[in-house]
């Protein structure tokens, strides 16, 4: 059997509803009672009234003189009274265990509601956690994808480079066995290509080389010496080879660049030079370049000062550019310059049939550069390959 404490709400107000009703039968009930009771009484004392005077008549009383007294009319009998009419309310305020009850009841429903709002609020965060680990899967399989894709052209462009250097060193070994008209295989270097055994060097076949001795920086436009330009100048010529050298020029006027030629002229001096001495200029399109507002007219004119300047000083001067950069005149006044000075010209091409003859070319070449991955044993990094016609 259930406890009080145990019972649902409508239990509980269903057992109170009947308390009240069986309070109220029992006032009523006592009510009717005492009504009868009070009735029972009053009709009692009457019926002996009546009974006493009745006694008393039939005594025999002797009045002495005295008139007989008139017969006294007996009261009729009250009519009983009828409550049925009664109306009894009895307000029954609710217990202090109904109200126990009641705020026990409210607060479990509020505990219910709360429970409900939090088990939502726990939902959401469920629905919300799942919507971002699904977003997460989807970028994390989205990111997979572009690594996979990534590293498959990564593959494919190390593949082409792999085969365009497989190219490059086939064609460098055939031109190796090549000898220009006057047999000069010619490497250039500078501090990149590390420092190099130029014994082997010269036991490979290769018998001239160009060495970058300075620079003038392109943001400072400070004269700098390359790194390696004295172990380079001294090995080359202690094994054998020819030497030249060329210089980076950032020079923006042609006082700089002569400048730029006397410092050359004075650095090399202490070397057997026997090749040309290079005016190598590169990168002047760049916003970066101090060279970047000059007019293809202002850069040609200051080139032509710095070759002038080297024959001035008693060696031979030679121009290096791109065959971009000098078919039609595209970047420099070529056909002005070649008119006094040899061209050295970079062209990467992998047809090399005609590397004994000259490029394809119809401009001036005294010098063609046909590769910048040439293998050379002495050389640890790969090097400018060229083959001079002088």
């Amino acid at each position: 059997m259930k406890s009080y404490k145990d019972l649902n709400h409508k239990e509980k107000i269903a057992i109170g509803e009947k308390r009240r009703k069986m309070r109220l039968l029992k006032r009523r009930l006592l009510i009717g009672g005492v009504a009868v009771g009070v009735i029972s009484l009053a009709v009692g004392g009457f019926v002996f009234a009546q009974k006493l005077s009745t006694d008393m008549e039939e005594e025999k009383i002797i009045a002495y003189e005295q008139p007989e007294p008139e017969p006294v009319e007996a009261e009729p009998t009250p009519e009983p009274i009828d409550y049925g009419d009664v109306k009894i309310e009895v307000v029954v305020n609710d217990t202090e265990e109904e109200e126990k009850a009641k705020e026990l009841e409210k607060k479990k429903a509020e505990e219910a509601k709360k429970a409900e709002e939090a088990k939502k609020a726990e939902e959401a965060k469920k629905a919300e956690e799942a919507k971002k680990a699904e977003e997460l899967k989807k970028a994390e399989e989205l990111k997979k994808a572009e690594e996979e894709k990534k590293a498959e052209e990564e593959k494919k462009k190390a593949e082409q480079e792999a085969l365009e250097k497989a190219e490059q060193e086939k064609a460098a070994a055939e031109a190796a066995k090549a000898q220009g008209p006057s047999g000069k295989k010619v490497i250039d270097v500078s501090v990149f290509q590390g420092s190099i055994d130029w014994a082997q060097v010269a036991a490979s076949g290769v018998d001239s080389a160009i060495i970058r001795v300075g620079l003038r920086k392109s943001t400072t436009g400070e004269i700098l010496e390359d790194g390696n330009a004295k172990a380079n100048l001294q090995g080359a010529i202690n094994n054998g080879l020819k030497v030249g050298a060329y210089f980076f020029s950032t020079a923006t006027t042609q006082e700089e660049a002569i400048e730029e030629a006397n410092w050359v002229a004075d650095y090399i001096s202490g070397y057997s030079i026997s090749l040309p001495v290079v005016y190598n200029c590169e990168n002047y399109e760049k916003p970066s370049s101090r060279q970047y507002t000059l007019t293809k007219d202002e850069r040609s004119n200051i080139a032509m000062a710095f070759l002038a300047q080297v024959q001035s000083r008693g060696y031979t001067p030679m121009f290096y550019a791109s065959k971009y950069e000098l078919v039609n005149n595209n970047k420099w006044n070529i056909s002005q310059i070649e008119q006094s000075y040899m061209v050295w010209l970079a062209w990467y091409s992998k047809d090399l049939s005609t590397l004994e003859t000259g490029p394809s070319y119809s401009g001036k070449c005294s010098m063609w550069q046909y590769t910048d991955k040439a293998t050379i044993p002495g050389a640890p990094k790969p090097v400018d390959m060229s083959v001079a016609y002088f």
